[in-house]
């Protein structure tokens, strides 16, 4: 049986130049200030959890100024990955800014990281940390709101912030040496324990339009009946003892409304399913999540994730891997 293994892509005594060019291949497409490489050394090791990929990664320099990575809007424009990252800083000086916050990492500290949004990360003389990256379907999946729990440190000296920092160096040591089928599987209900936490900690402190309670149990009910084709507006409002209107104002303060929030979980339980390997047929899946046209379901989810599904089963939930920019 295949087993994993983590890869070494950067050693200590390559140039900066190619530790960037690495990262932005690995990774998303970034700007970062170039470092002589006399005073630069970095390490940098990929390895793979099913859907998920884990990276160490750690750096030093030695002159006055840290290393700042950059992403913009234009970067995210002309590089469309957008994986959620989850960080965990295990040494040294480590600060990410998103969502107009910026938090510097203490050790044992998880934070969430958006490639769809724009960001800057810095890493001061010495820094060290792994790094998550979970295709966003799979992330949405299990935590709709993540988008908006960027850069929002969980403490790793709280109780389910040291579970989730535990797990995640356990899953560091399984990316090397573990059979791929096993890793598959702790990777994925990983996932559900991260996302948990992520959401118990975070979510609360949010102030977001989708804390209102009356949504949010609304939310539950449409999530539990995701394989119900004849879901729709009014049968969700006589469930939850409220006219239609009042559930469309209730998704419009969150900026949707019920059945396009609808359509967009089925489409991502759907993907969870392709990608976790919980059908051997496309249309078996289509079928479990609401879609009664296999044809029209296959369109949506191409439209919605740029890959037809068998693709995305293909590759288990992995992004295919962008070019890097010509070095500067």
């Amino acid at each position: 049986m295949p087993v994993t293994s983590m890869a070494t892509v950067v050693t200590p005594g390559d140039p900066f130049a190619h530790w960037h060019a690495l990262t932005c291949r690995s990774y998303s497409v970034t700007e970062c200030r170039a470092v002589p490489d006399r005073q630069f050394r970095a390490r940098v090791s990929i390895g793979a959890l099913g859907p998920l990929t884990v990276s160490d990664i750690a750096s030093t320099v030695t002159g006055e100024e840290p290393i700042r990575v950059t992403r913009g809007p234009a970067d995210i424009r002309r590089d469309g990955r957008d994986d959620f990252m989850i960080w965990q800083a295990l040494a040294g000086d480590t600060a990410f800014a998103q969502g107009g916050r910026r938090v510097r990492m203490r050790r044992g500290d998880i934070l969430l990281h958006d490639q769809a949004q724009p960001f800057a990360l810095q890493f001061g003389r010495h820094s060290h940390a792994m790094m998550l990256t979970v295709p966003r379907p799979l992330l949405l999946a299990r935590l709709d709101g993540a988008a908006g729990l960027v850069a929002r440190p969980v403490a790793g000296s709280s109780r389910l912030g040291a579970l989730a920092a535990d797990l995640m160096r356990d899953l560091l040591r399984l990316a090397d040496g573990a059979e791929e089928v096993s890793a598959r599987k702790v990777g994925v209900s990983a996932l559900d324990i991260l996302a948990t936490a992520l959401a118990a900690e975070l979510a609360g402190s949010a102030a977001t339009a989708t804390g209102s309670q009356r949504l949010q149990r609304a939310q539950r009910y449409m999530l539990a009946r995701l394989g119900e084709q004849g879901l729709d507006v009014e049968a969700v409002a006589r469930a939850q003892n409220m006219s239609a209107r009042s559930l469309n104002r209730l998704f419009a303060q969150a900026g949707e409304t019920p059945i396009r929030w609808l359509w967009r979980q089925r489409l991502a339980a759907s993907y969870r399913a392709l990608a976790e390997g919980a059908a051997d047929r496309i249309t078996d899946i289509a079928l479990a999540h609401g879609f009664g046209d296999v044809s029209h379901f296959s369109r949506a989810f191409k439209a919605a994730y740029g890959v037809p599904p068998q693709a995305v089963r293909r590759s288990g939930g992995r992004a295919p891997v962008a070019s890097p920019p010509a070095d500067r």
